[in-house]
């Protein structure tokens, strides 16, 4: 069984951009061709283990249209989870709800709603032995000298830090990490005071050298770690 890790974050622009690859000295991404039926284009840049996804309307229709009118800025925080049906029961308890469920080439999505955790969650079941749905996929390899290397942290601004984080504790059944945060496989994911705009804020990826870039709205920011402290 696969178990809890934090695999990916998105951020949401009005376009596509070659900055975020640039910056992070990483090749051309790939693009998911399922997001064309929701009026979406994206990018998604190999960071290693983990992904960093930049997403941009494509349709009049599209749902990132009325996230946009608040500007850019970070869209999805996506999770591997070991049990969805456990995580989806343990959320209609909480009177969580989900926005979204489907089988995905062998793997199962389930989308919960941003109004109920600070900023959407996707959490979904992989086949054992697979990390991510992007195993079986041709995609670009991550250079061993880019800046930009694996997801380590996100910041989600909330209006209450510590029972959204508690909240997040009980619905993956993950350890708290501190009053503020969760452990989420090797990763943490941080609560922080909403200052004017609640959602994903601001992603940790592992480094060499500390920089910090805003890309499509969503602070990235790099941060030298080891492997044993990430």
């Amino acid at each position: 069984m696969n178990g809890l890790e934090l695999v990916q974050a998105s951020a949401a622009g009005h376009e596509l951009s070659t900055r975020p690859r640039e910056v992070l000295g990483l090749p051309p991404g790939f693009p998911d061709p399922e997001l064309a039926s929701w009026g979406m284009v994206n990018e998604v840049l190999n960071l290693g283990r983990t992904y960093l996804e930049f997403l941009a309307p494509s349709a009049p229709s599209s749902p990132l249209h009325r996230f946009l009118a608040r500007g850019a800025g970070g869209y999805v925080v996506a999770v591997r989870v070991p049990d969805t049906d456990a995580l989806v029961e343990r959320a209609s308890r909480r009177g969580v709800r989900v926005v979204h469920r489907q089988e995905f080439h062998g793997a199962e999505i389930v989308q919960l709603h941003p109004a109920d955790l600070g900023v959407m969650l996707e959490a979904d079941l992989l086949p054992d032995g697979r990390h991510w749905h992007y195993d079986t996929w041709d995609v670009p390899e991550r250079p061993s000298d880019a800046p930009g290397g694996d997801l380590v942290a996100v910041d989600i601004a909330v209006d209450s830090p510590e029972e959204t984080a508690s909240l997040w504790a009980h619905l993956l059944d993950a350890p708290p990490a501190s009053a503020t945060s969760v452990q989420v496989g090797s990763g943490l994911v941080r609560f922080v005071p909403s200052a004017g705009r609640t959602g994903l804020i601001a992603v940790d990826l592992r480094s060499a050298q500390a920089a910090e870039h805003v890309l499509s709205g969503l602070v990235v920011r790099l941060v030298p770690v080891s492997e044993e402290g990430a």
